[in-house]
């Protein structure tokens, strides 16, 4: 349960528009059962704009599960340690529901270990490194 620090540079709604005029409209899963870091994570999408993504949250593996069988999702943001079926194992379902989804796993656990757990996935992201980390690699993930 890592903390966001605040980051100094160019306004997220900058980045936001950017990313609408190169990919538009997108859809996000934001998979974590902190409610903390899913209000951290939906602040962030807000500033880019709901034009540019749709945005999903789901506490846990049963709701993300949910998520996917009714609505197609471009890019899922996937916490690993959760209560009930963890990350590891809600990857193998977000394959057999969404194989074209991009899965930035995102924790507190080291960038190697994350890549030993989840090795398939898109790309990793320290929550402990802040929100214009995260977009950053949002942005070459969805462009």
């Amino acid at each position: 349960t890592g903390k966001m620090p605040r980051q100094t540079g160019p306004a997220l709604s900058d980045v936001g528009s950017h990313l609408f005029r190169r990919c538009g409209m997108k859809t996000v899963l934001v998979i974590d059962d902190e409610e903390r870091i899913r209000n951290i994570y939906r602040g962030m999408f807000r500033t880019l704009s709901s034009r540019i993504l749709r945005i999903y949250e789901a506490p846990n593996a049963v709701a993300a599960t949910n998520v996917l069988i009714r609505d197609k999702v471009d890019l899922i943001l996937l916490d690993i340690k959760m209560p009930g079926i963890d990350g590891r194992t809600m990857f193998e379902v977000i394959h057999e529901y969404s194989t074209a989804a991009n899965v930035i796993v995102a924790s507190v656990f080291p960038i190697d270990t994350k890549k030993q757990l989840l090795p398939a996935a898109t790309d990793y992201y320290d929550k402990s490194h802040g929100p214009l980390v995260l977009l950053d690699k949002l942005t070459r993930v969805l462009l």
